[in-house]
Protein backbone atom coordinates (compact mmCIF):
# COMPACT_ATOMS: atom_id res chain seq x y z
CA UNK A 1 0.00 0.00 0.00
CA UNK A 2 1.60 3.05 -0.90
CA UNK A 3 2.58 5.82 1.49
CA UNK A 4 -0.46 8.23 2.52
CA UNK A 5 0.27 12.20 1.30
CA UNK A 6 1.49 14.88 3.54
CA UNK A 7 -0.80 16.52 5.77
CA UNK A 8 -3.60 13.65 5.54
CA UNK A 9 -4.81 12.52 9.01
CA UNK A 10 -6.71 9.30 9.57
CA UNK A 11 -9.02 8.18 12.07
CA UNK A 12 -10.04 4.87 11.53
CA UNK A 13 -11.34 4.58 8.14
CA UNK A 14 -11.93 8.24 7.41
CA UNK A 15 -8.79 9.84 6.06
CA UNK A 16 -8.77 13.85 5.33
CA UNK A 17 -6.59 16.78 4.45
CA UNK A 18 -5.08 19.00 6.85
CA UNK A 19 -3.33 22.10 7.08
CA UNK A 20 0.71 21.46 8.71
CA UNK A 21 -0.46 22.90 11.98
CA UNK A 22 -3.60 20.65 12.05
CA UNK A 23 -1.04 17.78 11.64
CA UNK A 24 1.26 18.77 14.52
CA UNK A 25 -2.08 19.25 16.61
CA UNK A 26 -3.51 15.77 16.27
CA UNK A 27 0.17 14.70 16.67
CA UNK A 28 0.34 16.13 20.11
CA UNK A 29 -3.49 14.93 21.24
CA UNK A 30 -2.42 11.53 20.41
CA UNK A 31 0.96 11.05 21.64
CA UNK A 32 1.52 8.35 24.19
CA UNK A 33 1.39 10.40 27.78
CA UNK A 34 5.03 10.76 29.63
CA UNK A 35 5.58 10.25 32.94
CA UNK A 36 5.18 13.62 33.42
CA UNK A 37 1.59 14.42 31.60
CA UNK A 38 0.59 11.07 34.48
CA UNK A 39 1.13 13.25 37.19
CA UNK A 40 -2.20 15.21 38.16
CA UNK A 41 -2.09 18.66 36.65
CA UNK A 42 -2.76 20.12 40.49
CA UNK A 43 0.66 18.62 41.59
CA UNK A 44 2.44 19.09 38.67
CA UNK A 45 1.30 22.94 39.59
CA UNK A 46 2.21 22.32 43.35
CA UNK A 47 5.26 20.49 42.92
CA UNK A 48 6.92 23.05 40.89
CA UNK A 49 8.98 24.76 43.80
CA UNK A 50 8.84 23.52 47.24
CA UNK A 51 5.76 24.78 49.54
CA UNK A 52 6.64 27.10 52.50
CA UNK A 53 6.41 26.04 56.11
CA UNK A 54 7.05 28.12 58.78
CA UNK A 55 10.25 29.94 59.44
CA UNK A 56 10.51 29.52 56.04
CA UNK A 57 10.87 26.17 55.91
CA UNK A 58 10.90 24.20 52.58
CA UNK A 59 8.38 21.06 52.29
CA UNK A 60 8.43 18.78 49.81
CA UNK A 61 4.56 17.98 48.00
CA UNK A 62 5.16 14.48 48.57
CA UNK A 63 4.95 15.12 52.65
CA UNK A 64 1.17 15.83 51.59
CA UNK A 65 0.30 13.69 49.44
CA UNK A 66 -0.19 9.93 49.10
CA UNK A 67 -2.83 7.52 49.90
CA UNK A 68 -5.64 8.53 52.62
CA UNK A 69 -3.96 12.04 52.54
CA UNK A 70 -7.02 15.40 51.58
CA UNK A 71 -5.03 18.56 50.65
CA UNK A 72 -7.16 21.72 50.84
CA UNK A 73 -6.29 24.61 48.74
CA UNK A 74 -6.81 28.05 50.22
CA UNK A 75 -7.70 30.65 47.64
CA UNK A 76 -7.33 34.01 50.04
CA UNK A 77 -5.72 37.44 50.20
CA UNK A 78 -5.06 39.90 52.72
CA UNK A 79 -6.88 42.91 51.41
CA UNK A 80 -9.96 40.82 51.00
CA UNK A 81 -12.60 41.64 53.59
CA UNK A 82 -14.29 38.24 53.69
CA UNK A 83 -10.95 36.63 53.66
CA UNK A 84 -10.02 38.24 56.87
CA UNK A 85 -13.51 36.72 58.52
CA UNK A 86 -12.81 33.45 57.26
CA UNK A 87 -9.16 33.16 58.12
CA UNK A 88 -9.40 32.47 61.65
CA UNK A 89 -12.48 30.16 61.08
CA UNK A 90 -10.79 28.13 59.62
CA UNK A 91 -7.73 28.23 61.32
CA UNK A 92 -9.54 27.21 65.03
CA UNK A 93 -10.91 24.60 62.43
CA UNK A 94 -7.29 23.29 61.09
CA UNK A 95 -5.77 23.38 64.83
CA UNK A 96 -8.44 21.72 66.45
CA UNK A 97 -8.38 18.47 63.59
CA UNK A 98 -4.44 18.45 64.36
CA UNK A 99 -4.91 18.39 67.82
CA UNK A 100 -7.87 15.67 68.40
CA UNK A 101 -9.11 14.25 65.03
CA UNK A 102 -8.76 10.74 64.57
CA UNK A 103 -7.30 11.78 61.21
CA UNK A 104 -4.83 14.29 62.01
CA UNK A 105 -2.06 13.90 59.93
CA UNK A 106 -4.25 13.02 56.86
CA UNK A 107 -5.19 16.87 56.75
CA UNK A 108 -2.86 19.59 55.46
CA UNK A 109 -3.61 23.40 54.07
CA UNK A 110 -2.27 25.18 51.22
CA UNK A 111 -2.50 28.93 50.94
CA UNK A 112 -2.60 30.05 47.23
CA UNK A 113 -2.18 33.64 47.64
CA UNK A 114 -3.83 36.79 45.69
CA UNK A 115 -2.02 39.29 47.62
CA UNK A 116 -0.54 41.91 45.60
CA UNK A 117 2.94 42.48 47.12
CA UNK A 118 5.11 39.47 49.02
CA UNK A 119 4.85 41.87 52.04
CA UNK A 120 1.25 41.48 51.95
CA UNK A 121 1.55 37.70 51.97
CA UNK A 122 4.10 37.46 54.35
CA UNK A 123 2.06 39.50 56.79
CA UNK A 124 -0.69 37.23 56.00
CA UNK A 125 0.85 33.94 55.37
CA UNK A 126 2.36 34.84 59.22
CA UNK A 127 -1.43 34.65 60.69
CA UNK A 128 -1.88 31.02 58.87
CA UNK A 129 -1.28 27.52 60.72
CA UNK A 130 -0.61 25.93 57.33
CA UNK A 131 1.53 25.78 54.28
CA UNK A 132 1.89 28.26 51.29
CA UNK A 133 2.70 27.82 47.88
CA UNK A 134 5.37 30.97 47.08
CA UNK A 135 4.29 34.23 46.90
CA UNK A 136 6.82 34.07 43.29
CA UNK A 137 5.17 30.86 42.13
CA UNK A 138 2.77 33.52 40.47
CA UNK A 139 2.30 31.60 36.67
CA UNK A 140 1.52 28.52 39.05
CA UNK A 141 -1.16 30.26 41.24
CA UNK A 142 -2.65 32.07 37.87
CA UNK A 143 -2.68 28.14 36.47
CA UNK A 144 -4.72 26.78 40.06
CA UNK A 145 -7.21 29.41 39.77
CA UNK A 146 -8.11 28.44 36.31
CA UNK A 147 -7.81 24.44 36.96
CA UNK A 148 -10.94 25.44 39.70
CA UNK A 149 -12.30 28.33 38.49
CA UNK A 150 -11.71 30.39 41.16
CA UNK A 151 -14.47 33.70 40.51
CA UNK A 152 -13.98 34.86 43.69
CA UNK A 153 -12.39 34.85 46.86
CA UNK A 154 -11.90 32.96 49.73
CA UNK A 155 -12.54 29.83 48.13
CA UNK A 156 -11.60 26.11 49.84
CA UNK A 157 -10.91 23.71 47.22
CA UNK A 158 -10.82 19.87 48.76
CA UNK A 159 -9.02 17.27 47.09
CA UNK A 160 -8.01 13.66 47.15
CA UNK A 161 -4.13 13.81 48.02
CA UNK A 162 -3.36 10.44 46.43
CA UNK A 163 -5.11 11.24 42.86
CA UNK A 164 -5.89 15.15 42.84
CA UNK A 165 -9.40 14.40 42.11
CA UNK A 166 -11.80 16.93 43.21
CA UNK A 167 -13.74 16.22 46.13
CA UNK A 168 -15.43 19.68 46.61
CA UNK A 169 -15.35 23.10 45.53
CA UNK A 170 -17.43 23.95 48.31
CA UNK A 171 -15.05 23.70 50.78
CA UNK A 172 -15.89 27.33 52.70
CA UNK A 173 -19.36 25.98 53.23
CA UNK A 174 -18.72 22.41 54.52
CA UNK A 175 -16.55 23.80 57.04
CA UNK A 176 -19.05 26.47 57.92
CA UNK A 177 -21.57 23.74 58.73
CA UNK A 178 -19.25 21.58 60.31
CA UNK A 179 -16.61 23.27 62.27
CA UNK A 180 -15.78 20.25 64.31
CA UNK A 181 -15.17 17.92 61.30
CA UNK A 182 -16.97 15.71 62.13
CA UNK A 183 -18.02 15.06 58.44
CA UNK A 184 -14.13 15.12 57.09
CA UNK A 185 -13.08 14.88 54.34
CA UNK A 186 -16.47 15.87 53.27
CA UNK A 187 -17.61 14.24 50.22
CA UNK A 188 -20.21 15.27 48.91
CA UNK A 189 -23.50 13.20 48.44
CA UNK A 190 -24.79 12.28 45.40
CA UNK A 191 -28.33 14.09 44.12
CA UNK A 192 -29.75 9.63 44.63
CA UNK A 193 -28.34 9.62 47.98
CA UNK A 194 -29.90 13.09 49.17
CA UNK A 195 -33.06 12.30 47.53
CA UNK A 196 -33.41 8.68 49.23
CA UNK A 197 -36.52 8.54 51.15
CA UNK A 198 -37.68 12.15 50.00
CA UNK A 199 -41.38 13.14 48.94
CA UNK A 200 -42.42 15.78 46.82
CA UNK A 201 -45.33 17.83 46.97
CA UNK A 202 -47.80 19.43 43.91
CA UNK A 203 -48.67 22.90 44.27
CA UNK A 204 -51.95 23.23 46.39
CA UNK A 205 -52.39 19.26 46.92
CA UNK A 206 -54.23 17.79 49.81
CA UNK A 207 -52.53 17.84 53.32
CA UNK A 208 -54.30 14.49 53.27
CA UNK A 209 -52.88 12.96 50.01
CA UNK A 210 -50.79 10.00 50.11
CA UNK A 211 -46.70 11.31 49.66
CA UNK A 212 -45.11 11.13 46.29
CA UNK A 213 -41.30 9.43 46.14
CA UNK A 214 -39.26 11.86 44.64
CA UNK A 215 -37.18 9.23 42.67
CA UNK A 216 -39.61 7.35 41.62
CA UNK A 217 -41.46 10.37 40.37
CA UNK A 218 -38.43 11.45 38.89
CA UNK A 219 -37.09 8.44 37.39
CA UNK A 220 -36.90 8.46 33.35
CA UNK A 221 -36.63 12.14 33.30
CA UNK A 222 -34.85 15.16 32.32
CA UNK A 223 -35.05 16.82 35.91
CA UNK A 224 -35.00 21.10 36.68
CA UNK A 225 -34.25 21.91 39.92
CA UNK A 226 -35.31 25.04 40.39
CA UNK A 227 -33.70 27.17 43.36
CA UNK A 228 -36.44 30.11 44.31
CA UNK A 229 -37.80 32.16 46.48
CA UNK A 230 -41.01 34.59 46.59
CA UNK A 231 -38.91 37.62 48.60
CA UNK A 232 -36.46 37.31 45.27
CA UNK A 233 -37.35 39.62 42.72
CA UNK A 234 -35.48 38.00 39.77
CA UNK A 235 -37.60 34.50 40.90
CA UNK A 236 -40.66 35.84 40.73
CA UNK A 237 -40.15 37.49 37.20
CA UNK A 238 -38.01 34.54 35.64
CA UNK A 239 -41.08 31.88 37.35
CA UNK A 240 -43.66 32.59 34.55
CA UNK A 241 -41.20 31.97 32.09
CA UNK A 242 -40.32 28.64 33.39
CA UNK A 243 -44.36 27.83 33.37
CA UNK A 244 -44.82 28.88 29.76
CA UNK A 245 -41.39 26.87 28.85
CA UNK A 246 -42.30 23.95 30.97
CA UNK A 247 -45.83 23.46 29.35
CA UNK A 248 -44.33 23.73 25.55
CA UNK A 249 -41.71 21.21 26.81
CA UNK A 250 -45.01 19.01 28.39
CA UNK A 251 -46.95 19.60 25.35
CA UNK A 252 -44.02 18.56 22.70
CA UNK A 253 -44.37 14.92 24.69
CA UNK A 254 -41.01 15.88 26.59
CA UNK A 255 -40.08 13.33 29.49
CA UNK A 256 -39.33 16.20 32.22
CA UNK A 257 -39.89 17.21 35.76
CA UNK A 258 -39.56 20.43 37.51
CA UNK A 259 -38.83 20.56 41.49
CA UNK A 260 -39.28 23.57 43.26
CA UNK A 261 -36.34 23.94 45.89
CA UNK A 262 -37.28 27.04 48.53
CA UNK A 263 -35.18 29.58 49.83
CA UNK A 264 -38.34 30.76 51.54
CA UNK A 265 -38.31 32.23 55.32
CA UNK A 266 -42.06 30.62 56.35
CA UNK A 267 -44.36 28.24 55.14
CA UNK A 268 -47.22 30.87 53.97
CA UNK A 269 -44.91 32.31 51.42
CA UNK A 270 -43.08 29.02 50.26
CA UNK A 271 -47.11 28.17 49.98
CA UNK A 272 -48.06 31.32 47.93
CA UNK A 273 -45.38 30.98 45.80
CA UNK A 274 -45.63 27.52 45.00
CA UNK A 275 -49.21 28.13 43.53
CA UNK A 276 -47.85 29.85 41.17
CA UNK A 277 -45.95 26.84 39.85
CA UNK A 278 -46.88 23.84 37.81
CA UNK A 279 -44.29 21.05 39.19
CA UNK A 280 -44.04 19.26 42.53
CA UNK A 281 -41.79 20.96 45.45
CA UNK A 282 -39.98 19.68 48.19
CA UNK A 283 -41.77 20.03 51.55
CA UNK A 284 -40.79 23.63 53.17
CA UNK A 285 -40.16 21.23 56.48
CA UNK A 286 -37.05 19.18 54.51
CA UNK A 287 -34.47 21.46 55.64
CA UNK A 288 -31.94 19.70 55.66
CA UNK A 289 -32.35 18.12 52.26
CA UNK A 290 -32.34 21.59 50.89
CA UNK A 291 -29.10 22.84 52.25
CA UNK A 292 -27.45 19.57 50.95
CA UNK A 293 -29.05 20.08 47.62
CA UNK A 294 -27.54 23.61 47.30
CA UNK A 295 -24.44 22.65 48.35
CA UNK A 296 -23.99 19.68 45.65
CA UNK A 297 -24.73 22.39 43.20
CA UNK A 298 -22.82 24.95 44.73
CA UNK A 299 -25.41 27.69 44.28
CA UNK A 300 -24.25 30.64 45.42
CA UNK A 301 -27.57 32.51 44.13
CA UNK A 302 -30.99 32.47 43.40
CA UNK A 303 -32.93 31.86 40.88
CA UNK A 304 -30.72 29.19 39.57
CA UNK A 305 -31.99 26.28 37.63
CA UNK A 306 -29.88 22.78 37.67
CA UNK A 307 -30.66 20.47 34.62
CA UNK A 308 -30.03 16.78 35.42
CA UNK A 309 -30.54 13.95 32.48
CA UNK A 310 -32.08 10.69 32.79
CA UNK A 311 -29.14 9.14 35.11
CA UNK A 312 -29.25 12.18 37.38
CA UNK A 313 -25.66 13.74 36.00
CA UNK A 314 -25.86 17.27 35.61
CA UNK A 315 -26.19 18.58 32.05
CA UNK A 316 -26.17 22.09 33.08
CA UNK A 317 -25.96 24.78 36.25
CA UNK A 318 -27.09 27.81 33.83
CA UNK A 319 -30.31 26.43 33.23
CA UNK A 320 -31.89 29.97 33.88
CA UNK A 321 -30.14 31.12 30.60
CA UNK A 322 -30.96 28.15 28.68
CA UNK A 323 -35.07 28.96 29.25
CA UNK A 324 -34.27 32.69 28.89
CA UNK A 325 -33.02 32.53 25.67
CA UNK A 326 -34.68 29.59 24.21
CA UNK A 327 -38.29 29.70 26.09
CA UNK A 328 -40.06 27.10 23.71
CA UNK A 329 -37.41 24.40 24.21
CA UNK A 330 -36.02 23.97 20.84
CA UNK A 331 -32.39 23.05 22.34
CA UNK A 332 -33.64 21.28 25.23
CA UNK A 333 -32.62 19.64 27.17
CA UNK A 334 -29.77 22.21 26.67
CA UNK A 335 -26.28 20.30 26.49
CA UNK A 336 -23.49 21.84 25.76
CA UNK A 337 -22.26 21.67 21.28
CA UNK A 338 -19.29 21.39 20.11
CA UNK A 339 -20.54 24.39 18.31
CA UNK A 340 -22.76 26.66 19.03
CA UNK A 341 -24.91 30.15 18.76
CA UNK A 342 -23.96 33.18 20.74
CA UNK A 343 -27.04 33.47 23.36
CA UNK A 344 -27.50 35.27 27.10
CA UNK A 345 -26.96 31.55 28.20
CA UNK A 346 -23.82 30.44 26.49
CA UNK A 347 -21.85 33.58 26.63
CA UNK A 348 -20.61 32.31 29.98
CA UNK A 349 -18.91 29.87 28.74
CA UNK A 350 -16.35 32.28 27.68
CA UNK A 351 -15.25 32.48 31.43
CA UNK A 352 -14.66 28.68 31.39
CA UNK A 353 -11.46 28.27 28.74
CA UNK A 354 -10.18 29.75 25.57
CA UNK A 355 -13.16 30.29 23.41
CA UNK A 356 -12.95 31.26 19.63
CA UNK A 357 -15.92 33.54 18.03
CA UNK A 358 -17.21 33.48 14.45
CA UNK A 359 -18.36 36.81 13.92
CA UNK A 360 -20.77 36.35 10.63
CA UNK A 361 -21.86 38.76 8.09
CA UNK A 362 -25.05 37.40 7.29
CA UNK A 363 -25.31 38.91 4.18
CA UNK A 364 -22.05 38.00 3.20
CA UNK A 365 -22.97 34.32 4.15
CA UNK A 366 -25.97 34.83 1.94
CA UNK A 367 -29.35 35.92 3.66
CA UNK A 368 -30.22 35.44 6.77
CA UNK A 369 -29.95 33.59 10.49
CA UNK A 370 -30.23 30.14 8.60
CA UNK A 371 -27.35 31.09 6.48
CA UNK A 372 -25.50 32.32 8.70
CA UNK A 373 -25.35 29.41 10.57
CA UNK A 374 -24.98 26.90 7.66
CA UNK A 375 -21.58 29.21 7.23
CA UNK A 376 -20.45 29.04 10.73
CA UNK A 377 -21.14 25.02 10.72
CA UNK A 378 -18.81 24.59 7.40
CA UNK A 379 -15.92 26.81 8.36
CA UNK A 380 -15.63 26.22 12.36
CA UNK A 381 -18.02 23.14 13.23
CA UNK A 382 -15.09 20.57 12.16
CA UNK A 383 -12.66 22.66 14.04
CA UNK A 384 -14.93 22.74 17.02
CA UNK A 385 -15.53 19.16 17.49
CA UNK A 386 -12.14 17.90 16.29
CA UNK A 387 -10.97 20.68 19.20
CA UNK A 388 -13.41 19.39 21.72
CA UNK A 389 -13.13 15.76 21.39
CA UNK A 390 -9.30 15.58 21.84
CA UNK A 391 -7.08 15.39 24.52
CA UNK A 392 -7.80 18.68 27.33
CA UNK A 393 -10.34 20.00 24.56
CA UNK A 394 -13.07 19.90 27.12
CA UNK A 395 -12.85 23.68 28.41
CA UNK A 396 -12.65 24.92 25.18
CA UNK A 397 -15.63 26.67 23.88
CA UNK A 398 -16.50 27.49 20.04
CA UNK A 399 -19.32 29.93 19.61
CA UNK A 400 -20.83 31.60 16.07
CA UNK A 401 -22.84 35.08 16.07
CA UNK A 402 -24.19 37.53 13.54
CA UNK A 403 -22.55 40.54 13.20
CA UNK A 404 -25.90 42.66 13.78
CA UNK A 405 -26.84 41.11 17.11
CA UNK A 406 -26.86 43.17 20.44
CA UNK A 407 -24.83 40.95 22.62
CA UNK A 408 -22.52 40.72 19.15
CA UNK A 409 -21.43 44.36 19.89
CA UNK A 410 -21.12 43.86 23.74
CA UNK A 411 -18.64 40.94 23.64
CA UNK A 412 -16.77 42.52 20.95
CA UNK A 413 -16.54 45.78 23.26
CA UNK A 414 -15.67 43.32 26.15
CA UNK A 415 -12.94 42.12 24.12
CA UNK A 416 -11.30 45.43 24.27
CA UNK A 417 -13.12 47.14 20.82
CA UNK A 418 -12.62 44.41 18.20
CA UNK A 419 -13.26 46.48 14.75
CA UNK A 420 -15.46 44.33 12.65
CA UNK A 421 -15.28 45.63 8.86
CA UNK A 422 -18.47 46.12 6.98
CA UNK A 423 -18.99 43.09 5.04
CA UNK A 424 -16.95 40.52 6.14
CA UNK A 425 -16.88 38.06 8.69
CA UNK A 426 -14.08 37.96 11.05
CA UNK A 427 -13.08 36.23 14.59
CA UNK A 428 -11.45 36.45 18.10
CA UNK A 429 -10.23 34.67 20.16
CA UNK A 430 -10.86 35.12 24.07
CA UNK A 431 -8.60 33.35 27.02
CA UNK A 432 -10.76 34.71 29.77
CA UNK A 433 -9.64 32.60 32.62
CA UNK A 434 -6.06 31.94 31.48
CA UNK A 435 -4.49 35.02 30.27
CA UNK A 436 -7.06 37.20 29.83
CA UNK A 437 -6.50 38.26 26.87
CA UNK A 438 -7.69 38.51 23.55
CA UNK A 439 -6.45 38.11 19.85
CA UNK A 440 -8.23 40.25 17.35
CA UNK A 441 -8.00 37.37 14.10
CA UNK A 442 -8.88 39.86 11.56
CA UNK A 443 -6.17 42.32 12.71
CA UNK A 444 -3.50 39.33 12.24
CA UNK A 445 -4.71 38.61 8.85
CA UNK A 446 -6.42 35.03 9.61
CA UNK A 447 -8.33 33.56 7.09
CA UNK A 448 -11.91 32.74 8.03
CA UNK A 449 -11.99 29.18 6.60
CA UNK A 450 -11.44 26.14 8.48
CA UNK A 451 -7.71 25.88 7.68
CA UNK A 452 -7.32 29.51 9.51
CA UNK A 453 -9.18 28.93 12.45
CA UNK A 454 -7.84 25.43 13.12
CA UNK A 455 -4.22 26.49 12.84
CA UNK A 456 -5.39 29.83 15.29
CA UNK A 457 -6.04 26.87 17.56
CA UNK A 458 -2.85 24.63 17.01
CA UNK A 459 -0.85 27.99 17.24
CA UNK A 460 -2.04 28.77 20.53
CA UNK A 461 -2.10 25.53 21.85
CA UNK A 462 1.81 25.62 20.93
CA UNK A 463 2.32 29.01 22.18
CA UNK A 464 2.54 30.64 18.82
CA UNK A 465 -0.15 32.90 18.73
CA UNK A 466 1.57 35.90 20.50
CA UNK A 467 0.83 37.64 22.80
CA UNK A 468 -2.79 38.99 22.84
CA UNK A 469 -4.40 42.37 24.18
CA UNK A 470 -5.79 42.22 27.62
CA UNK A 471 -8.93 42.00 28.01
CA UNK A 472 -10.54 45.83 29.01
CA UNK A 473 -7.00 46.81 30.78
CA UNK A 474 -7.63 44.78 33.95
CA UNK A 475 -5.29 43.62 36.70
CA UNK A 476 -4.81 40.35 35.98
CA UNK A 477 -3.79 39.62 39.83
CA UNK A 478 -6.94 41.20 41.14
CA UNK A 479 -9.76 38.86 41.83
CA UNK A 480 -13.73 39.84 42.66
CA UNK A 481 -14.45 39.65 46.52
CA UNK A 482 -17.00 37.12 47.34
CA UNK A 483 -19.83 38.68 49.34
CA UNK A 484 -19.88 37.65 53.65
Amino acid sequence: MADKPANVICEGDVCRRVTPEEEEAHKAATAEPTATSSVPKVFQLLGSSPLLGKGNAQVPLSSITGPNKILALYFSAHWCPPCRFFTPQLATAYKGFKESHARAADWEVVFVSSDRDEKSFEEYFGEMPWLALPFEAREAKAELSQLYKIRGIPSLIILDGETGALITANGRDALGDDPSCEGFPWRPKTFQQIMEGATLVDPGADTNAAPVPALERLAGKITLLYFSASWCPPCRRFTPKLVETMAALRDAGKAVEAVFVSGDRDAAAWKEYHSHMTWPALPFADKKRISELNMLYGVEGIPTLVVLDEQFNVITTEGVGAVSSDPTGARFPWRRQPLEPLTDFTVTNINAGPTLLLVVDAAAAGGGAAEAEAFAQRVLGPVASATRSSNGGGDWSFMWATAEDSLTERVLEFAGGVKREAGAHTALLLDVPGSQATWDLGAQGVEVSEAGLAGVVADFKAGRLGKGRPLGGEDEEEEEEDEE
